[in-house]
């Protein structure tokens, strides 16, 4: 009985030995973007390897659910489904990753994002405690130093300062009769959403005296979120009650948000909730419709 009770636990122990194992297949930790929240989420994934797989085994595995994509509806894809993996080798703990170009569709934030999925699901499994990524055999590049990005752990991401986007916001001059495009960089490690850097920084205000700010005192971003090609921004009711009054005023706070976020490559048009509601009256406007980029107010 005892020898049986030791073979059933020396079952047990493999089997959970690497990210799990249920119903002979292995649990994996893969990460995606959260749609909501635009942070990573992870998804855990029941996957087929084979008996006593090992770091390599699970690695490909990885990779190869991520290229798939996020079974959860909330979940956005990191990397483009073209995507293929060309080579994996784990050598003294550190994976080497070789992906095909299409790695480099991403830019900004998202490329960011994506290489953040990579790391978190690769450091996840036993015995990989980082990852070097290379495109078509070469080193992948930091967008901002040009520099080769060697080895990243999820340590070495949380830290990484190199990494920084430029954002486009635009406010109206002091004299109230054009929108002015105020360029700024920003850390991109701060946020994995473009969107909500951008209105946090529009309710900052502007940053040259020549400017106004275009968000009312006391406005707070309760929520955003992009889908199809729209980007929903939830504000807290001083949006509109803290709003100046005149035709002028409330078109140029309007656009300032719309004309901002619509410089986003994913951002066609804006549709602006107001605690959660939409058709809600502002100065000569009503929030009911997603509004597009307006050239005609930019000088």
């Amino acid at each position: 009985m005892k020898k049986a009770i030791s073979l059933l636990l020396a079952i047990f122990v493999i089997c959970t030995a690497f990210a799990g194992c249920t119903d002979g297949k292995t649990q994996l930790k893969i990460y995606f973007k959260d749609s909501l929240t635009n942070e990573l989420c992870e998804e855990t994934r029941s996957v087929d390897v084979g008996k006593n797989p090992n770091e390599l085994d699970l690695a490909i595995a990885s990779v190869e659910q991520i290229i798939a994509g996020p079974q959860n509806e909330k979940n956005v894809p990191v990397i483009s489904p073209d995507a293929k993996l060309l080579s994996l080798t784990i050598s003294e703990g550190v994976a080497t990753v070789n992906m095909s170009k299409h790695f480099l569709e991403k830019s900004g934030v998202d490329a960011l994002v994506q290489r953040f999925a990579f790391v978190n699901t690769l450091c996840s499994i036993d015995g990989i405690d980082g990852i070097v990524i290379q495109v078509e055999g070469n080193p992948l590049l930091s967008e901002s130093t040009g520099k080769e990005l060697g080895v990243l752990s999820i340590s070495d991401i949380a830290l990484n300062k190199e990494d920084k986007t430029t954002i486009s916001l635009y406010f109206p001059n002091n004299t109230g009769e054009k929108l002015v495009l105020d360029r700024r960089t920003v850390d991109a490690q701060q946020t994995l959403s473009l969107e909500k850097t951008i209105v946090s920084e529009l309710i900052k205000g502007p940053s040259g005296k020549s400017l106004s700010p275009s968000i009312p005192d006391g406005t707070k971003l309760i929520g955003i979120e992009t889908k199809d090609n729209v980007c929903y921004v939830n504000f807290s009711s001083e949006f509109c009650t803290k709003a100046s009054s005149g035709t002028t005023a409330t078109t140029f706070t309007l656009y300032s948000v719309v004309n901002s976020l619509c410089m986003l490559d994913n951002v066609s048009s804006v549709q602006i909730l107001i605690n959660g509601e939409t058709g809600v009256e502002f100065g000569n406007y009503v929030l009911d419709i997603p509004y597009e980029f307006n050239a005609d107010l930019v000088g």
